[in-house]
């Protein structure tokens, strides 16, 4: 067994509320310098950038799940994770003509840039991501299972597009393993789910600021739902920095 210190929800560029300085580079140096041995990238409704993060991830020896921030009818976020780059977009092919055809104001919302691994621009995302799909929140987890992945909701105590604050409940008969809180404490309502933490970083600086630390064997969803049952010594413990309620 490690223990693997991770930040599962990382935003880059490419998501209009990321700053352009969340480049691949910049998201991974800034993992090394704070010792995160696993991240994920959960851009909003989107996995355009998933894949040159993890090449410069896994060559700097930062494990690396694949991952989106999805949004659904109720304007709940959700976590997806996925072990493969293949899967993961399979599901970002699946949901995108469920992303309101609304175009992006950059002057507004702000940019929705493709970065290559040097930080040239090589494509914009013309769709306004940060939207709600057309998806409800039972259904969107259903489909992140079909395809394979971990379904986790994020900030569920968040004030905003948290579980709790948009729905007030956990809907009967969904099951979690894990489910992303602000304060390593999870409402009631959750069942045997464990509490995981991450940074929801929009900028460099933010990278780390709420980690969880994993023990199993890998970066993987496999370890990680075996570690929120806590099999054969496995665990899952939340580290927070700052307390910030955004």
């Amino acid at each position: 067994m490690e223990l693997i210190v991770a930040d599962l929800h990382i935003h880059t560029c490419l998501s209009p509320c990321g700053e352009l300085a969340m480049s691949p580079r910049a998201i991974v140096e800034a993992a090394v310098s704070k010792r995160i041995e696993a991240i994920a990238i959960t851009d909003h409704n989107s996995v355009s950038m998933v894949d040159t993060v993890a090449q410069l991830a896994l060559s700097a020896g930062v494990g690396f799940l694949y991952g989106m921030e999805m949004q659904t009818r109720e304007d709940v976020h959700l976590l997806a994770y996925f072990n493969d780059s293949a899967s993961c977009h399979r599901l970002a092919d699946a949901i995108y003509s469920l992303l309101p055809n609304r175009p992006n104001e950059p002057l507004y919302f702000g940019d929705q840039v493709i970065v290559d691994a040097d930080e040239t621009i090589i494509g914009y995302e013309p769709k306004l991501l940060v939207n709600s799909l057309d998806l409800g929140f039972n259904e969107a987890v259903a489909l992140v299972r079909e395809y394979g992945g971990l379904p986790v909701p994020a900030h569920v105590d968040r004030e905003a597009y948290g579980l709790m604050a948009q729905l007030g409940f956990v809907p009967e008969g969904v099951i979690f393993d894990l489910a992303e809180t602000l304060t390593g404490v999870l409402p009631e309502g959750f069942g045997h789910a464990a509490a995981m933490c991450s940074s929801d970083a929009h900028q460099p600086e933010q990278i780390g600021r709420r980690t969880t630390i994993f023990k199993m064997k890998n970066a993987s969803i496999h370890e990680m739902i075996l570690a929120s049952q806590g099999i054969d010594g496995r665990s899952v413990t939340c580290h927070i920095e700052e307390r910030r309620t955004k």
